[in-house]
């Protein structure tokens, strides 16, 4: 059996990163696509695509608003980390209570929408060539004691990888961007937001605290007036 080849940390982080800040538009999807042709399976890209140009929801944009949840910490339970690494099927979930409900739907509803896209109404998803993400493997390593992952694809890997270092998960504290920090102090994406953030913090400083300190520095300048002229 084919070994996939393994990507560098740094690609897959890179390919993560502009993935999870990509547009919700069909252009957005086809430039991410020739930018990183491997990070999703053909049949991933194209039937993202296909359901795009036809004004439809799409697996590319579902992915993308479930990794976001996760990168915001807001994914508690687990349930949207596993199926983006591939361990669990979404429909493994059947019908749960909560806002993962609404996405079991959502993602029914595409792969319907597809079906009939493709003349097969009706047509169990898993006969449509390619499901979601396809399935990773975990295999049991007694000797070591440990459960080993294996990813099927790029993206999976690079989901695992930032899991491993989750702290490195921010969002940018102004503009909102994703971003995979290079160190723990990070919390801007760059740093014409870390000049805005501190312009903002002395301006509301200055509107809090300046009046009190012109008035305490009329006064003392007041004093000095009358010192210098007694």
């Amino acid at each position: 059996m084919n070994q996939r080849a393994r990507p560098d940390r740094e690609a897959l982080f890179a390919a993560l990163d502009l993935f999870v800040n990509c547009g919700d538009e069909m252009t957005d999807l086809q430039r991410f696509r020739l930018q990183h042709p491997q990070f999703f399976p053909v049949e991933f890209y194209d039937q993202s695509e296909q359901l795009a140009k036809a004004g439809k929801n799409n697996f590319f944009n579902w992915l993308k608003r479930q990794l976001r949840t996760v990168w915001e910490g807001k994914d508690s339970a687990g349930t949207r980390l596993a199926v983006l690494l591939g361990i669990r099927d979404v429909n493994y979930y059947g019908m749960p209570g909560g806002d993962f409900a609404a996405e079991v739907i959502e993602h029914a509803t595409i792969f319907s929408d597809l079906a009939d896209l493709t003349d097969a109404p009706g047509q169990d998803y898993t006969t449509l060539g390619a499901h979601m993400l396809f399935a990773a493997a975990i295999t049991p390593d007694w000797q070591g004691s440990r459960l080993q992952y294996e990813p099927k694809i790029d993206f999976q890997e690079a989901v695992y990888a930032l899991m491993n270092e989750s702290w490195r998960a921010r969002v940018c504290l102004t503009c909102r961007r994703y971003i995979i920090a290079a160190k723990p102090a990070n919390i801007y994406c760059s740093t014409n937001c870390s000049g805005a953030a501190r312009q903002k913090r002395d301006l509301k400083y200055w509107r809090s605290e300046g009046k009190a300190l012109r008035t305490k520095r009329t006064k003392a300048s007041k004093k000095i007036g009358r010192r210098g002229g007694s």
